[in-house]
């Protein structure tokens, strides 16, 4: 991957993510990676994963890559949902429990969900920067849709949770120590 690509797609989106979206420049990397020898992997621990991408169907593969291209989009924009509820230091426990109950919901659309997702992908391949993406622009409105009332229980429940543990500690923190005479 060249730098000039990275500046131009950053440019471009503002989010490196959304390389994950356009086909030509998968195929250039693929085609890039495919002259090399052996595999690629940061660590000893990817060993086992890169055995499990081996072993995958390409079905498997594709389906995972469906996966990551949805969560490119929707992951930023469930980010800024959040963020403008200012939530404070429960911002990240939020976020993370949001992020698992949309991973579980990615797996059982409504099928009316599944079209959306569908024409929110195709947006995305398309280069208009996000301000002129009519679906994408939908989809807090979508996210809001596919958390079901469990979802917002366990997303409050974990909020307050964090905000009593942060309010508890700050208050053992402040206590100052009174002196006797």
């Amino acid at each position: 991957m060249n730098d000039a690509t990275l500046a131009e797609q950053l440019r471009k989106t503002g989010n490196l993510m959304d390389l994950l979206n356009d086909e030509a420049w998968i195929r250039e990397t693929d085609a890039d990676h495919a002259s090399e020898e052996g595999t690629v992997e940061a660590g000893l621990g990817l060993q086992l994963y890169v055995e499990l991408l081996k072993n995958a169907s390409p079905e498997a593969l594709q389906r995972q890559r469906w996966y990551v291209q949805v969560l490119s989009i929707l992951l930023p924009e469930l980010r800024g949902w959040l963020e403008s509820w200012q939530l404070g230091r429960s911002l990240e426990v939020v976020y993370m429990e949001a992020q698992k109950c949309l991973y579980g919901h990615l797996r059982h659309l409504t099928p009316e969900q599944m079209t959306w997702i569908e024409m929110l992908l195709t947006e995305g391949e398309q280069a208009l920067p996000n301000e002129q993406k009519v679906i994408r622009a939908e989809a807090i409105a979508m996210l809001a849709q596919i958390f079901t009332p469990e979802d917002w229980q366990a997303i409050a429940y974990v909020a307050s949770q964090t905000m009593a543990k942060d309010i508890l500690r700050m208050g053992q923190e402040s206590a100052v120590p009174t002196l006797t005479i």
